[in-house]
């Protein structure tokens, strides 16, 4: 049985719409939009680490205690046996060579077990031993903050 050419147009142009209405477009800009979030949240977690490393450098136990959440803070001063941050943190600052040669490599993003807290790991290049990498998450103000010390045993959460 031969059909008509009006009967397989309207079922033509039915297919055509339906095929572009638009669905993977969808998801597709939605991944787009969650890779350029990766992105601004690598380039930050980048930054913090950046100043983390100046701070090494500097021996600054202010500038670096204040890129640190609280438990990192802690386990600092529990290595290095002092009274508070910025005490250890000239102690820590040696103990990597005062940051001599270290450079921040790339940033991994990640989250935490639950899906809920955005973690940085970035990636720190020594110029002889490596001490791992710094682990970052972004506090309460949206900051990245260090949660994990490179060469500390037992930083953050």
């Amino acid at each position: 049985m031969r059909r008509s050419p009006l009967f397989t147009l309207p079922l033509a142009l039915l297919l055509a719409v339906t095929a572009c209405s638009g669905e993977e477009p969808r998801d597709e800009e939605a991944a787009q939009e969650a890779a350029q979030g990766d992105g601004d949240a690598s380039a930050a977690a980048l930054r913090a680490a950046e100043g983390f490393v100046a701070s090494l450098q500097a021996a600054d136990g202010e500038a670096g205690c204040a890129l640190m959440d609280e438990a990192a803070r802690g386990a600092l001063v529990d290595t290095h046996g002092t009274d508070d941050c910025a005490a250890a943190f000239p102690l820590y600052a040696e103990s990597l060579q005062n940051g001599e040669g270290i450079e921040t490599g790339e940033a991994a993003i990640g989250t935490d077990l639950e899906g809920d807290a955005s973690i940085a790991t970035v990636t720190l290049v020594y110029p002889d031993e490596d001490h791992g990498p710094l682990e970052l998450r972004q506090d309460s103000d949206d900051q990245w903050v260090a949660t994990r010390l490179p060469g500390v045993s037992l930083g953050g959460a």
